[in-house]
């Protein structure tokens, strides 16, 4: 069901990091050229110091304008890289070209831009180095040597072949890796946001009934005592048909209240509050019911049924399993939840056209869809629902049933699910939460 992966977040790489290396690139040159020349002499000293001078003025001068926690965009980030790339191939070819052994140096921007760039950029900056690379091979200063020192070409020309490699390899793979890890990172942050949305989806529930309670006192006073004056007025009172304006909206804000209070005291059910577990799945798939989908519940009734806590983390897992099986069903979608023996599971199984086979193995990956031509659906859905079911101690499974369809199961320990202190539940809020439970589980019209 899934394949194809979200395009890359735009990057934006500090200049001070690029200040930094350049400084520490500067200070070894500088130390390197210095010992050659102290040692064994021969260095075009006019050129080197004129290369490394270039850099360490460019760098003076980022310096001295206090751009230094400034974010650069993705086209100004390569053109620093391929600078300090085009500045080491210089030195490099006026230092011996490929026989100088510290030509390996060409690999560092390579993987600094593969590292912090896109892949375009990053691809151009290693096109750049091959081809600087290819340049130096053919045109170089001798290598500074007190002795003749020859080479023979086709040595020259395996170093060149070897460094190309080098190059391809460390590129792509410091690209593939960054750029996995960036997917990651904003698949993680997306399973965040998710959890704090239901978070504060209950907070604000919380909140609605505890001022849908305060409020319904004063206002059945302010009712009452409307009532009392409407009926000891005159019917040619000229107040009397405002007055019963009054008590009519006064009455509407009792409604109000009222279904503001139910509704609040259900998304409130968090933390230390219990509902039974197949209620708890029910409360999950009642906002994803879509027209023409079915939702058939069922479960095992040999054994008393635990209950669990009102989790968000939960809550929001199964509601993405529930979701994506809703959105790939035909008609139905069948939950079945079980509680024997020492865990509790629940199973959903849509009748769709089930997993791809090649992809069951890579299930709860981010940026796997099969939807992403239309630009909305990122196949984020699966993996927030692992990350945030796996931290609730739940184990996941996926299939294709062989009757047809896509099957997931999620399954936990009773002890990892069921709280110390269930015993000590209140049960009229249990009570309470299973109703509203089962009123939240109708469809939708």
């Amino acid at each position: 069901m899934m394949t194809g992966r979200r395009d890359e977040h735009p990057l934006r790489t500090r200049l001070g990091t690029l200040i930094l290396i350049r400084w520490l690139a500067i200070g070894g040159q500088s130390l390197t050229a210095l010992a050659v020349q102290m040692t064994i002499g021969g260095l075009a000293v006019a050129p080197v110091v004129a290369t490394i001078g270039a850099s360490a003025l460019l760098n003076g001068v980022l310096t001295l304008q206090g751009g230094a926690f400034r974010r650069l965009d993705q086209r100004t980030a390569a053109w620093h890289i391929a600078f300090d790339l085009l500045q080491i191939c210089i030195l490099v070819a006026l230092t011996g070209g490929l026989k100088n052994p510290f030509c390996i140096f060409i690999i560092g921007p390579v993987a600094l831009a593969a590292a912090t760039l896109p892949g375009r950029s990053a691809f151009l900056v290693a096109i750049l180095a091959l081809a600087m690379s290819a340049g130096i091979t053919w045109w170089h200063r001798p290598l500074p040597w007190r002795d003749v020192f020859l080479v023979p070409s086709l040595y020259t020309f395996g170093i060149w072949v070897a460094l190309s490699l080098a190059i391809g390899s460390v590129a792509y793979f410091t690209w593939r890796m960054a750029s996995e890890s960036r997917s990651l990172d904003a698949a993680y942050e997306a399973s965040r946001a998710a959890l704090l949305r239901e978070q504060r989806v209950a907070a604000v529930g919380g909140l609605a009934a505890m001022v849908a309670h305060e409020l319904n006192t004063p206002l059945a006073t302010v009712c009452l005592v409307a009532r009392e004056v409407t009926a000891q007025m005159a019917e040619d009172n000229p107040l009397l048909a405002e007055m019963q304006v009054l008590v009519g909206q006064a009455e509407r804000c009792r409604d109000i209240l009222g279904r503001l209070s139910r509704r609040g005291e259900r998304e409130a059910l968090v933390g230390e509050e219990t509902v039974p577990f197949s209620s708890l799945v029910e409360m999950a798939a009642a906002p994803h019911r879509q027209e023409g989908i079915e939702f058939e519940f069922s479960g095992s009734r040999s054994e008393v049924e635990p209950w669990v806590v009102r989790s968000p983390e939960i809550l929001q897992g199964l509601g993405n399993l529930l979701q994506n099986a809703a959105q790939f069903a035909t008609r139905t979608v069948k939950v079945t939840t079980d509680w024997l023996g020492s865990d509790v599971s629940v199973r959903i199984h849509d009748d769709g056209s089930g997993f791809a086979q090649h992809l069951l193995d890579r299930l709860g990956e981010p940026y796997l869809s099969t939807r992403d031509g239309d630009g909305t659906h990122f196949g984020l859905g699966i993996f927030i629902a692992c990350t945030l079911l796996s931290r609730t101690g739940a184990r996941l499974a996926f299939a294709n049933h062989p009757a047809g369809g896509a099957m997931a199961t999620v399954s936990w320990r009773k002890a990892d699910l069921i709280p110390a202190n269930a015993t000590l539940a209140r049960p009229q809020s249990n009570r309470m939460a299973a109703g509203l439970t089962r009123q939240s589980a109708k469809p939708r019209n």
